[in-house]
Order: C-alpha cells, then structure tokens, then sequence
C-alpha cells in the first residue's frame, strides 16, 4: 500500500515537472516573438475607384446685334412728320423694320442729327441737323437700344446743343456711344453685357462740321481730325479690354461720301485696329454701301486674331435720291447688320459666331419707311407703294448691291473665316 502512495507522488511531480517545462517553452516563443499571432481582421474590400468627372455641360451663351445705318432727317421728312402744335410723330418711317429690329439683343443705329430741342436754332436739316426729339422717340419705339452719335453732323447745334441733346436722349432711355459729359465718363469704357457676354463699344468720327468742343471739354466727343493717328483708339481698345470686353466693336465714321470702295487709308486701319484687338469694325459717313471684309491679322505672339469689318452700312431713313450733290441713287439704300455672338461660360473664351445682312431701302414716297428689299420683291408693287417700273428698278439696284457688298467674296469666306 505505501508503495503505491510513492507511486503516486512520484507520478504528480513528473507530471508538474513537464507543465512546467511546457510552460516556460511558451513564454520563450511569447518573448521571441514567435508565437503564432491571432488571425488579422479581414482586408477591408478594396473600394470600387471613383467614376471619372464627367466633363461639365457645356454653357454656351449667344447674343445678337443689329446695326442700322444713318439716320438724319431732312426738310420733306420735318414736314411729313409734323402733326401741328408742335408734335411730330416719325413711327410710320420703322413699323415696316420694326419686327427685325425688336428680334436683336441689341439694336444699334446711327444718329446723325442734334436733338437739342427747337430752343436752340429751331428744327432744321441740312448742312446743320437739330430734330425733333420725336426721332429718337419713334426709334425706340422701334426697338433700339443704343446710338452710334461720334459723326460729323451730331455738333450741329455747338456744344451747348451736345450736351442738352446728350440729356434728352439718356432720359429716353437709349445709351449713346462716342459723346460725353465729362472726362470721367470719356475715360470710362463703356461695355455692355449682352446674355453674360461683355461688347466693349467705342464710336469715333473723322470731323464734326466745324463745331468743336471748348477748350477743356475735349472729352465732349471722340474726334481725329481726318484719323491722321490712331493711337486713341489703340488705347481705348486696350481700356476695354483690361475692364472686362469679351469682345470690342468700333464704330468709325470715316471715308469719302457716295464711294462703294474704301480709301487705302480704311484698309489700313482696319488691319491695325484688329491687331489691336477690334473685333468688329462698322463704317459710316459714305452715304452708300460698302463692302464687308474678313481679316486676319498676324500678332507678335505667333497667333493671329480675327476681324469682321463692314465698311460702310449705307444710310437707314434720310430723302437722299439724286438731289443736288449726290450722285447716285443708291444712297436710297442700307443695310442692317446682324452679328451673331457667342460665349463659353467655362472658359470665357468668345467669338463672332456668324454675320449677316437684309438690304432696306428708304421708301421716300411713303413717309419714309425703311423696307428690307426682298420683301419689296416678293410682294405686289402696290404693297409698298411702287410701280411696276419702280421695283424693276430696285430690283437691278438690288442686285448691283449685292455685287458690292460681296466685292470682297464675304459670304463665300465666312464659313472657314469665322470656324472656331
């Protein structure tokens, strides 16, 4: 019995003697870092790469611009208008235009008179215009929203008269380009921003009739004598741009009177007035139509930069025909520009997306209404008051102005001219 009680004992120390070589072996892989470690949480499933942006919808802005000849009326227009006491009414003269006008963003015209009231000098045509304010009452009447007014003929009440005609015009509501009240609004760029897209309008004329501003008041109107530089025009083109412009149209009034082709003295500064950054180029003073160009001008940089010049748009509603001094019929015609305009909105970039022109013709012998000329040939004689001869006449005269609007192949180059 007592051996088996040795037996025992001795079998529980071997066996506590083996626990404990066992566990010191454990502690000896704990501390050399060999123990096996417990299994690692799962890899988090590797997330699906982002979608690529999709590139931003495009915000394409457009706009459009009309642009009308000269308007400056003479004695039988004064006497057609008049309705006594005092009152003139010149609508009749655009419900014919009226619907191409109302369509454009904006619509420019050329006012080639004072509208200084009868208070200085009374009413009178030419050689000096002051008309009645009802002119530029029909004409907003008639959708335009902005006057086209550094020209020889709009000094013709002084610069007394300039200033008042100034005031009456603004408080119709209509904007006017290339005249001023003071230095601070000459200096001032003015742009307009059509559906999100900045025009910079600068307006310019070669003389003023004589009249001049007083000393200190230079500001009064954009004048060069007979443009001998154009070093104010380079500055303000680059004033404008620096406020803002997206894109700079010039109006100049410029050139040699009943010619249907621009001085060398134009075409030159057409090409540097684009290398300056003009865009858009628009003539007036000839009293006849001249033919539009495309130019493309070479820049210090290595690119080149685009124009669209229409020398000249003709006159709108005046009664010159074959009067004493004027040479040609065809001071009867004009024509309104329409300037198609666009924007990216993401990249600012803007450009002239397309040009086009309706011919009108200023209808004398009924109360100076202005009538795009394929409407006068697609309809009987007597809707527009002609005679069978009449439109067999204009429809020659259409045709010979077509032949110099298009002297320069225009509407053949405007495709590739003006892709982007």
């Amino acid at each position: 019995m007592r051996r088996i009680q040795w037996l025992g004992i001795l079998l529980l120390i071997i066996i506590f003697f083996l626990l404990g070589i066992y566990a010191g072996s454990h502690v000896r892989q704990r501390q050399n870092g060999s123990e096996l470690s417990p299994p690692a949480d799962p890899p988090a499933e590797e997330s699906e790469p982002e979608a690529e942006e999709s590139p931003a919808v495009p915000d394409i802005r457009t706009a459009t611009i009309v642009s009308a000849g000269a308007i400056y009326p003479h004695s039988p227009q004064l006497d057609q208008a008049y309705l006594g006491d005092g009152r003139y009414d010149f609508t009749p003269s655009f419900e014919v235009i009226k619907p191409l006008v109302e369509a454009a963003d904006l619509a420019v015209v050329t006012l080639e008179t004072a509208q200084a009231g009868p208070e200085m000098g009374g009413y009178s045509a030419y050689p000096t215009f002051n008309s009645p304010l009802a002119v530029s009452e029909a004409l907003k009447w008639a959708g335009f929203d902005l006057f086209n007014a550094a020209n020889n003929h709009i000094m013709d009440r002084g610069y007394e008269g300039l200033m008042v005609t100034i005031d009456n015009v603004r408080a119709l509501g209509i904007d006017l380009i290339g005249i001023h009240k003071s230095w601070e609004e000459r200096n001032t760029p003015y742009i307009r921003d059509i559906n999100g897209i900045k025009v910079g309008f600068i307006s310019y004329t070669y003389n003023t009739n004589g009249f001049l501003p007083p000393e200190g008041h230079e500001y009064a109107i954009n004048y060069i004598p007979e443009f001998y530089t154009i070093e104010p025009l380079i500055s303000d083109i680059k004033a404008a741009r620096a406020a803002g412009a997206d894109l700079v149209a010039l109006y100049l009034h410029w050139g040699l009177e009943y010619e249907h082709e621009p001085t060398a003295r134009q075409k030159e500064m057409a090409v540097e007035l684009a290398r300056a950054g003009a865009d858009l180029i628009i003539g007036t003073h000839s009293h006849v139509l001249q033919p539009i160009d495309l130019i493309s001008v070479p820049l210090a940089d290595g690119t080149t930069h685009k124009a669209v010049v229409i020398y000249a748009l003709g006159n709108f509603c005046t009664n010159q025909h074959l009067t004493e001094g004027v040479p040609t019929d065809l001071t009867r015609y004009g024509i309104l520009a329409q300037i198609d305009l666009a924007k990216d909105m993401h990249s600012g970039e803007a450009w002239i997306e397309d040009v086009n022109y309706v011919v009108n013709l200023c209808q004398i012998n009924w109360r100076h209404r202005v009538i795009p000329v394929p409407q006068i040939l697609a309809e009987p004689p007597e809707k527009y008051h002609h005679s069978a001869e009449r439109v067999e006449t204009i429809k020659a005269q259409y045709d010979a102005i077509l032949e110099i609007m298009e002297r320069y192949d225009f509407t053949a180059r405007k495709a590739d001219f003006l892709k982007r």
